[in-house]
């Protein structure tokens, strides 16, 4: 076989998927895999019957009796389309139409439309991967938007929670859930508070779902890039934090969570290429400026986050 025909075979059942049929004759209609009940195909609706029929290319013609039995009888949608079959002459053709455009008639550009199409559209999804930030971290916060990640009160659904309470191990006030450990929280506020105050963006609303969405909107557009980086940094961060509270008895202050979010954040830079940097270059500037003075605060303050304590958070 040619290598053109192995290309149109390949894309033959999303031909099929494309085309309605309405029934006259009958004879130029697959039974099974045409979709002439409302735009279904009755493969798809009838599944067993469909597996043991020893006829499954047949035309809807040569199977028209099998609509006088169990189940077919039961369908009020295919017992119509029964009676006008029968009521209509068998000198008049199936009627054709192409569903992706509203002419009915085949094109080639709906069609190319159809195949390159991205599937389910997501809200956040244009740009939330194009971070430049490590992958797992991108993950990680795409898992967060949608409440995926084991917080204590997702545990407790599973009913997986090792710990006697569900309750926020970084402020003891609440159940920890995605909006409270990473905004509701008042270590998270603090942090939050923090870069809000530094970036000159306003104050996070009260979901995770929020930050992606009607937040990002309020942020000036120039702007958007480089704060989806920090928000991601600011995540991941608070996370790792709680983990060492859980899992390595460390409780860290949020001036630990600022000075490691900022080291993360230049690492992240200095990793870009120049394009990339010259279009972060004014918000990486305030964000070294940031550290200078975290750094040299920690100093005056007798090491409250030394190396040791708050090593670098290592993304590689």
């Amino acid at each position: 076989m040619s290598f053109f025909w192995r290309g149109v075979l390949s894309v033959y059942p999303i031909l099929r998927c494309c085309v309605l049929s309405e029934v006259n004759s009958g004879a130029d209609t697959y039974f099974w895999k045409d979709r002439w009940l409302n735009g279904r195909a009755p493969m798809y609706v009838w599944h067993e019957q469909y597996r043991e029929c020893g006829q499954q290319d047949a035309s809807f013609k040569d199977l028209a009796h099998l609509l006088e039995g169990h189940p077919f009888c039961e369908d009020a949608d295919l017992v119509q389309i029964r009676d006008r079959w029968r009521n209509s002459g068998n000198d008049v053709k199936d009627i054709k139409r192409w569903a992706l455009n509203g002419t009915g008639a085949f094109s080639v550009k709906s069609l190319y439309n159809f195949l390159i199409d991205g599937g389910v559209r997501c809200e956040i999804a244009k740009f939330f991967w194009k971070s430049k930030c490590p992958k797992k971290i991108n993950i990680f916060n795409w898992l967060v938007w949608r409440n995926k990640i084991l917080t204590m009160d997702n545990l407790e659904l599973r009913r997986c929670n090792k710990l006697p309470t569900a309750t926020c191990v970084m402020c003891h006030a609440d159940t920890e859930s995605v909006d409270h450990l990473f905004l509701q929280c008042p270590v998270a506020r603090d942090v939050w508070g923090y870069f809000c105050r530094l970036l000159g963006v306003p104050e996070p609303p009260i979901s995770m779902t929020g930050v992606w969405r009607e937040w990002r909107g309020s942020v000036r557009p120039n702007s958007r890039v480089a704060v989806d980086l920090v928000v991601k940094a600011l995540v991941w961060n608070i996370w790792i934090a709680r983990n060492d509270r859980i899992f390595n008895d460390k409780i860290l202050p949020a001036t630990c969570i600022l000075l490691c979010i900022n080291r993360m954040l230049l690492s992240w830079f200095d990793a870009l290429a120049d394009g990339a940097k010259a279009k972060l270059e004014d918000t990486m500037a305030i964000v070294r400026g940031s550290l200078e003075f975290l750094e040299s605060r920690s100093q005056r303050d007798r090491g409250d986050c030394t190396a040791e304590e708050a090593p670098y958070r290592s993304t590689e």
